[in-house]
């Protein structure tokens, strides 16, 4: 992975933006791989609200940009970041992406993994670094074996404890919207 925090993480989204488009087979790191199974699981858990928030994405990538932070502001407001709402918001990023990809819009995964990854490095680096990076985040949902039952069960409920609140945030921050 390259050097930076800004470069590793829009190489991790633009990896994860891909493998959601239905690109990308194999994931480039085990930290990809980490990404992409906790981003399912979570997914997954929250289907109907992640779907709802598709119509979001509006033709031009700069609204969905623009939608993205003001997400990000209103999660930490609710209280402050966490890998669960960092997991939540690139979650919700992902469904962006996808939907201005499917809208026709190339360039969209692309920009919004730029802007997120830009939010992350240089806003929120800080916490980022002190949590120990991206290495942090595996640690916390699994780290970088194999996923078995336990360890499933484990991305599960670290997701739901630290996300919990973060979706009810993102819901009611679309709601007001």
């Amino acid at each position: 992975m390259p050097g930076s925090l800004k470069e590793e993480t829009a190489l991790l989204l633009e990896d994860y933006f891909q493998h959601r488009g239905g690109g990308a087979a194999l994931p480039p790191s085990p930290t990809a791989a980490t990404l992409r199974r906790a981003a399912a699981e979570l997914e997954r858990r929250e289907r109907p609200f992640f779907r709802s928030c598709a119509p979001l994405a509006r033709a031009e990538p700069r609204e969905a940009a623009a939608l993205l932070e003001r997400v990000a502001a209103q999660l930490e407001a609710d209280g402050g970041l966490n890998w669960g709402r960092l997991l939540a918001l690139v979650v919700f990023a992902g469904t962006l992406a996808a939907a201005l990809a499917e809208r026709g819009c190339g360039d969209g995964p692309r920009c919004l993994a730029a802007a997120l990854a830009a939010y992350l490095a240089e806003e929120r680096g800080e916490w980022l670094e002190a949590h120990g990076g991206w290495d942090g985040f595996c640690r916390f949902f699994g780290g970088h074996g194999s996923q078995t039952a336990d360890q499933s069960s484990t991305i599960s409920n670290a997701i739901m404890a630290a996300a919990g609140f973060g979706i009810a945030g993102l819901a009611f921050l679309l709601v007001v919207r």
